[in-house]
């Protein structure tokens, strides 16, 4: 299911994840030729795609519970 990109943050060691509008959270590697996104390579390509479409493989079940930080 196509969700938009929210945001992007980097795990510990180093790789890209794509934060979703639907609460979930997804990996975006450039490995080829496994999987080609050299865009994330680039702040420049992360910025164009927020607000793009994305494949949210998670989607039917229920986003990650958040802390409120209360």
């Amino acid at each position: 299911m196509q969700r938009l990109i929210v945001r992007f943050v980097q795990d510990e060691g180093g790789d890209w994840i794509a934060e979703l509008s639907c609460g979930h959270r997804r990996h975006v590697r450039h490995r080829p030729p496994w999987t080609s996104h050299p865009w994330v390579e680039t702040a420049a390509g992360r910025d164009a795609k927020i607000g793009q479409p994305f494949e949210c493989t998670l989607c039917g079940d229920p986003p990650p519970q958040r802390d409120s930080g209360h």
